[in-house]
């Protein structure tokens, strides 16, 4: 029996019966057995049956010879036996004599006996006891505290301990009460933040203490527990060399101790205290008997071989099982392939394995630091070394850094990448080198469409058809291999030229792409940006001109160039591409939603980038948020996918969904790429809030990601985003690079209107924040271009652009301003929209039109209002009354207008003049305004119409 811990009678069943029991006149029928392991408290609620009957004069004892003396005098002067109770503890360790005494006792039925032991399901002596009490009294049985009891627990105790710290005390002790009670005691002993520190060394104190007291032979059954193999009485026989009767006496010590879980596994805190008191040698022999003997048995785990391998046992049988476990390991594969190397197998064999498990695990330094070696690996075979360049481009590419990655494919060259050809393709067209991708691919194929090489090869396909060939719909200046993907290969690499015709399986003959001749090389990097007066007006279509298709694209995986096919359907260039980019989406979210899972992570293989993420960033940079929101269609919600889901919300005018999402999202868990698309919705939030505030903070934590990070046809959206409200907060250096970066890569791929319209868009809304005509005139020059062709987005946009322009110089059609709006509205840029309507309202020369105009940007930003704050700040220690839920509705029509115009700062007498009423009236609105919603103060008045909507159409 070991020291008493303090008596927390509700955590113990029947406590409170036993006790109301002995109080009462016919206690001497009380009859208990009491079980449980150690350190589940019998001990204890001995203990306070004892003090209970001393506190009542009830003489006790733990001798059944004692309390089965004959009768004598009581003290009443009567002749029978004296009253006393007989409380045993530990029954279990009594010898024969005395066993037999208790027996005897308790089948007497003339005193109270409480019993006391621990289980034993083998001990035959113990079981007939178990069913006599229960035949005449009760059996109750202790058991571990469960993780919600913890804080009971402690409470009972007069301790209080924060939720996650009571979690943690469960997961170390298994719940058993003497565990939780050293643990608690040291956690309240110590500051909060050290809390965790404490409880650890306490349990290991604890449980160091426990196995002081136990023999050699328990000790080693507690290896095998250690090891997570159970306890079979069989196999411990074996391992341990015992005889049957000795193995089932072993197993139930070892179960009734307090450190075996019910599951038989050593509790985690006591492994390393019990490997120091038998000493590695022992430890490791004891477990090397038993994967011997699970090997021959053909009963090996995976979890009991990956805890024998971290145990420290060699073996190269282990090794090969941990091995071909890794392959179908999953999520535990990186564990799977490091035990295996401690086992004994080659980490050099292992490594582009045991990377790309990592890598899908998201482990990208471990990934890096496996594969990266075995680049210069000269005995690395072809398909290894694919793999490895695979593995540590898909990190780059992930951590934003596309064009690291196309380097490492331009290494690596046609002739070895292999069925790869599709990654590389895929990583080199994010880059930016169209040409470098369809080089890469010029023996495409020869390799099948499998499983394993479909989805990639359905990517880079995708990705062809949404570039198309440049210069047909876009900048039309720049040559199809630009210096940005020349200056990216290595001096002296040479590549084979690709055959002069490709003939796929079907038959049909794809030209190779061609060098730029010299008249291409002589012309002209850009056009001559047309006169201001003429931005952005129509021009004739040009005709349908050639395109050059890639190479060695298959017949199953549509190998006819798009144009090609399109031109049977559509009277221009620009349609022929935009019905090729949305072929390409389609094409994308079959995958997204049809492929192996993990979907995002190409099944069994890692990718650089997901169908899914190219979908939807694809149909947002085309102006269609509902065809985005078909992409994320499904039950994920992977921190990806939410990120993704912001974005089509924010675009798509929901800023309030937005907002939800990404307060789901926890920022540490995204791979450098998808932090930028994250704080691009944060950003881009906390702009249309119009909460400056917000906007600062939101930027500041933003900007350390800007140095870490290169632009790629992925990032081209938050890069917009964040340009624009860098200009806002007059920080745009900051951003220099990525936009430099991102307008080359569009000018290197020939401005393919499905990824470069967008962009565009944003840098005409940074012209005109930062009133620049000639940063305007470039980006203008080609939506007209793209538009001129026949492309619908380009179209709207280019009008929209032309319009905002005149709106600033003051010139006001009623007309086209809502033409123009209708046109943003449609391709999904409301909260665009409804700008150029409010600022329209704002310079209108008469109030009919600015009226009519300011209700048109109400009604946009009434279908999705933003919320209070995009950025989560602390609040104010002492938040002052305000009245319930404000809504819009409390104003009239009238008023709105007027907090519209207060939000801008506009004096009472300017805004008298806009809307044709007396400054003295526009003061009596903004009175009233003040006492209907509440507002203490004027500053206090425009935070509240900023929290109900209003004001965000004017930044």
């Amino acid at each position: 029996m070991t020291g008493i811990t303090p008596v927390a009678l509700d955590s113990l069943p029947c406590a409170r019966e036993i006790f109301r029991e002995l109080d009462s006149d016919d206690a001497a029928a009380a009859l208990y057995l009491i079980r449980g392991r150690s350190g589940t408290g019998k001990s204890t609620l001995l203990g306070a049956i004892r003090a209970r009957l001393r506190a009542r004069g009830i003489p006790h004892t733990d001798n059944p010879a004692h309390a089965l003396r004959p009768p004598g005098t009581r003290a009443d002067g009567h002749a029978g036996r004296i009253r006393i109770a007989l409380i045993v503890d530990d029954a279990h360790t009594l010898g024969a004599g005395e066993f037999d005494l208790l027996c005897a006792a308790v089948e007497a039925g003339e005193f109270p006996v409480v019993i006391g032991l621990r289980p034993r399901p083998h001990d035959a002596r113990l079981r007939a006891l178990t069913d006599l009490v229960a035949r005449r009294g009760r059996v109750v049985d202790l058991r571990a505290l469960g993780a919600t009891e913890i804080a009971p627990f402690a409470r009972e105790l007069g301790m209080m301990v924060p939720r996650g710290l009571a979690l943690h005390i469960h997961r170390q002790t298994g719940g058993i009460h003497g565990g939780v009670v050293a643990a608690l005691t040291a956690a309240c002993a110590t500051r909060l933040d050290a809390g965790m520190t404490a409880v650890d060394q306490a349990v290991a104190s604890w449980a160091r203490a426990r196995l002081d007291d136990a023999d050699p032979d328990l000790l080693d059954a507690l290896v095998v527990a250690a090891i997570g193999a159970g306890l079979d009485t069989g196999e411990l026989a074996e391992v341990l060399d015992l005889n049957p009767t000795a193995a089932q006496d072993l197993v139930d010590r070892a179960r009734g101790s307090a450190l075996v879980t019910d599951a038989d596994l050593l509790l985690a805190p006591a492994v390393a205290p019990l490997r120091t008191l038998v000493g590695d040698r022992r430890f490791l022999t004891v477990a090397r008997r038993l994967l011997h003997a699970r090997l021959d048995a053909g009963l090996l785990r995976d979890h009991t071989a990956l805890l024998l391998a971290e145990s420290g046992v060699r073996d190269e049988r282990l090794a090969e099982f941990l091995c071909a476990a890794a392959e179908r390991a999953g999520d535990e594969a990186v564990r799977c392939y490091a035990a295996a190397a401690a086992a004994g197998a080659d980490p050099e064999a292992l490594a582009v394995r045991w990377a790309d498990a990592a890598a899908r695990a998201g482990d990208g330094d471990t990934a890096l630091r496996l594969a990266e070696p075995a680049l210069a690996d000269p005995a690395l075979s072809l398909a290894d070394l694919a793999a490895a360049v695979r593995i540590c481009a898909g990190v780059w590419t992930r951590r934003g850094l596309a064009e690291r990655a196309a380097q490492l494919y331009t290494w690596l060259g046609p002739t070895r990448v292999g069925p790869d050809w599709a990654v590389a393709a895929t990583v080199l067209y994010l880059s930016g080198d169209a040409q470098g991708a369809q080089m890469l691919s010029v023996n495409a194929a020869q390799w099948p469409p499998t499983e394993a090489t479909a989805r990639a090869a359905l990517i880079a396909n995708a990705l062809f058809d949404s570039i198309g060939s440049p210069g047909v719909a876009g900048d039309a200046t720049t040559p199809h291999g630009s210096a940005r993907g020349a200056a990216r290969r290595p001096s002296g690499t040479e590549y084979a030229a690709p055959p002069t015709a490709f003939r796929p399986p079907n038959g049909i003959a794809i030209q190779s792409p061609t060098k730029p001749t010299g008249a291409d090389r002589n012309r002209p990097t850009d056009l001559e940006p047309p006169r201001q007066s003429d931005m952005l007006v129509a021009a004739t279509p040009q005709p349908f001109g050639p395109a050059s298709a890639p190479t060695g694209f298959t017949g199953e995986m549509r190998a006819i160039a798009p144009t090609t096919l399109a031109a049977q359907r559509f009277a221009s260039p620009a349609l022929a591409h935009r019905g090729a980019a949305v072929s390409a989406a389609s094409a994308l979210i079959q995958a997204a939603h049809s492929g192996p899972a993990p979907a995002d992570h190409g099944g069994d293989r890692f990718l650089p980038c997901s169908p899914v993420s190219i979908a939807v960033l694809l149909c947002l940079s085309m102006g269609d948020p509902r065809r985005a929101a078909d992409a994320l269609r499904g039950t994920a919600r992977d921190p990806q996918r939410l990120v993704l889901g912001a974005w089509v919300a924010m675009l798509g005018g929901d800023e309030h969904t937005a907002h939800t999402l990404m307060t789901e999202v926890e920022l540490a868990q995204l791979d450098p790429r998808d932090r930028l698309l994250a704080h691009g919705v944060l950003v881009g939030l906390a702009r249309r809030s119009g909460d400056h505030t917000a906007l600062s903070l939101a930027w500041q934590q933003a900007a350390p990601l800007f140095d870490e990070v290169g632009p790629d046809l992925l990032a081209l959206l938050p890069i917009g985003e964040l340009w624009l409200a860098g200009i806002r907060l007059r920080d745009e250096a900051r951003l220099t690079a990525l936009v430099t970066g991102a307008d080359e890569l569009l000018r290197q791929l020939g401005q393919p209107p499905a990824w470069s319209n967008a962009f565009h868009w944003y840098a005409i809304q940074a012209a005109i924040a930062q009133e620049s005509p000639e940063a305007l005139l470039p980006h203008a020059h080609r939506l007209k271009t793209a538009a001129a062709a026949g492309d619908p987005q380009a179209a709207a946009l280019a009008d929209a652009g032309r319009t905002w322009v005149l709106v600033l110089r003051g010139q006001v059609a009623r007309a086209q301003v809502e033409a123009a709006v209708a046109r943003l509205a449609g391709l999904g840029l409301r909260w665009d929209a409804a700008r150029l309507a409010s600022e329209a309202a704002l310079a209108a020369g008469d109030s009919a039109t600015a009226t009519a105009l300011l209700k048109l940007a109400r009604t946009l930003r009434a279908q999705a209002r933003p919320p209070e704050s995009p950025v989560r700040v602390a609040a104010p220690a002492a938040p002052q009354q305000r009245p319930e839920p404000i809504t819009d509705t409390v104003l009239s029509e009238r008023e709105r207008e007027v907090a519209e115009l207060v939000l801008l700062g506009l004096t009472y007498r300017e805004i008298g003049a806009r809307l044709y009423i007396s400054a003295k009236t526009v003061e009596h609105h903004v009175a009233r305004m003040r006492r209907r919603i509440g507002a203490g103060s004027r500053s206090e008045l425009l935070s509240m119409l900023r929290a109900m909507g209003h004001g965000s159409l004017l930044v």
